[in-house]
């Protein structure tokens, strides 16, 4: 009868980087990105939405404005008709996407010879609102990454009334730049990764289906925000509603660095050391056994 045994030592030396397997078999531990300490602001969201009617019918008349807010993005929401006038809002900033509603409701009131009997008017605005920090480490001076998202949404407008939406997504470092006597850099100045302004009007409808790429430049370990609008308006039987979508890899960062955002929705992983040192162990017994089980046979 044979058989056939291995025996393996692991020790890890003091060495930076160096696993000691058995005799003289090493394997080198890939260098880790340590980002310095950075502080971060707070990432924040918000909604809020309105709406505003008036009318004149027969012997009934009317005028109505409200509006809601929530500051910290949860879904805020209006609704109200009276005699064919109304308007509805609604708004959310939740997690990564940012939605708009509104719509509007309006009539032609005539009688039966075509004489108008009535009148009235009505709006509704909604708005969603998020904004994180995030810092770049792995590299020196300054960068350039994108941000990636997709918009969707519908909408309609009438002879009397029209829809509206505004999206934008800025960067920013909430420092002063002195750019006349060049004592800034670009990375430390505002920068528009998106705008887009879009109105809609007459008998109209439109479906809207965009993915936007904006590029801005950063500076290493420098923390930066950015901030992101979308707003939707209605009138006199307009309608608009959008929604704003991105994920947590829409960030398109220069190879080998590491991302840190304040919300935590934004996150490259790093393993820690000791994670790359047990896993790099483990693969070094298992490899360094079946050497000495095939030498054996």
């Amino acid at each position: 009868m044979a058989w056939a045994g291995a025996q393996a030592s692991v020790t890890i030396r003091n060495d930076p980087g160096v696993i000691q397997i058995g005799g003289n078999v090493s394997i080198q531990q890939p260098t880790l990105i340590t980002p310095p300490a950075v502080t971060l602001g707070i990432a924040t969201a918000s909604s809020q939405v309105s709406g505003n009617m008036s009318y004149s019918v027969g012997s009934s008349s009317g005028n109505f404005n409200e509006s809601d807010y929530s500051a910290d993005g949860s879904t805020v929401a209006l609704a109200l008709s009276r005699k064919g006038f109304g308007y509805q809002a609604e708004a959310t900033a939740n997690g990564t996407q940012l939605k708009a509603h509104a719509e509007t409701q309006w009539v032609h009131n005539t009688d039966s010879n075509g004489y108008t009997t009535g009148y009235g008017s009505s709006s509704a605005y909604a708005t969603s609102n998020w904004s994180d920090w995030f810092v770049i480490s792995g590299g020196t001076g300054l960068g350039t990454a994108s941000f990636m998202s997709q918009l969707n949404g519908n909408l309609k407008s009438t002879a009397n009334g029209s829809a509206n939406f505004g999206l934008s997504v800025t960067y920013s470092t909430n420092s002063y730049c002195d750019y006349w006597y060049n004592t800034c850099t670009a990375a430390d100045q505002n920068q528009t990764l998106v705008s887009q302004n879009t109105s809609l009007s007459g008998k109209s409808k439109s479906t809207v289906e965009q993915a936007f790429e904006g590029e801005f430049t950063f500076a290493y370990d420098t923390p930066f925000q950015l901030t992101a609008t979308l707003s939707a308006s209605a009138s006199n039987g307009g309608l608009a509603d959008i929604s704003f979508d991105t994920l947590s890899h829409s960030l398109v960062l220069p190879l080998g660095v590491s991302l840190q955002s304040a919300s935590g929705l934004y996150v490259q992983a790093v393993p820690e050391a000791d994670t790359y040192a047990m896993m790099l162990a483990g693969l070094g017994l298992v490899g360094f056994a079946a050497a000495r089980r095939k030498s054996k046979r």
